[in-house]
């Protein structure tokens, strides 16, 4: 192990006509190794909690490993990131903290914690017209925000896109209506789309019969009627 061993020395086949030999003790320095200790890279979403951080350790000699080397201890592990942290990277640190040995020093490398955006669904809204009318217009509903957030505060930008294949000829009935991106950005969130129904209701057709008249005494004449 890491300390201090003396060195000594004898005559072994030392030889001369003109000197004696003493021998005096030298010593050897036996000194720590390095071991790299380096956060393990982590990612989650934005909002959600830190995962629990590790560490790797690397640079054991003499075959042994964490279990064998001797190591006590943890190091301390932490980011600046926290749960309202926005998307991006942050470094993981490490420290020494509760880690000793008595054969290796403790060299500490950063790691990263990547926070991922979270994800938003855009559904458009329900809408209902009758056939023959042109189509209302289309709204969509949000859900995912996290952090107590809302559209308002959630610093999401822009509209998506919504849309349906139903015209004002399309028959009574139920029709998709769609969402994409359009313009809508958010530093942390993405989005996807689920859809929305317009239901086309059948419009109203009103049956009046036609007036008629004919003389006291004779047939009625043939009913008829007219239709707005």
């Amino acid at each position: 192990p890491a300390g201090r061993y003396p060195i000594t020395g004898d005559k072994g086949t030392l030889q001369s006509l003109n000197y004696d030999f003493t021998f005096q003790s030298g010593d050897l320095f036996i000194g720590k190794a390095h071991i790299l200790v380096k956060a393990d890279d982590k990612t989650r979403f934005y909002g959600a909690a830190n995962p629990v951080f590790t560490a790797t350790y690397t640079g054991f000699v003499n075959g042994e490993t964490l279990a064998t080397s001797g190591v006590a201890g943890t190091p301390v592990i932490s980011t600046t990131a926290t749960s309202s942290s926005v998307a991006g990277n942050y470094e993981i640190t490490t420290s020494l903290g509760s880690l000793t040995s008595s054969n290796y020093l403790f060299v500490f490398v950063k790691g990263t914690m990547t926070v991922a955006k979270a994800t938003i669904t855009v559904t458009p809204d329900n809408k209902w017209r009758v056939y023959g009318e042109q189509n209302p217009a289309f709204t969509a509903s949000y859900s995912g925000f996290i952090n107590g957030e809302s559209w308002a505060t959630s610093g999401i930008t822009g509209a998506p896109v919504l849309a349906t294949n139903a015209t004002p000829a399309s028959g009574a009935g139920s029709y998709d209506i769609t969402a994409s991106l359009g313009t809508l950005a958010a530093s942390n969130y993405t989005f996807e789309y689920a859809k929305g129904t317009l239901n086309i209701g059948k419009a109203t057709v009103t049956v009046t019969p036609d007036n008629k008249s004919r003389n006291y005494g004779a047939a009625n004449p043939v009913l008829t009627a007219s239709y707005t």
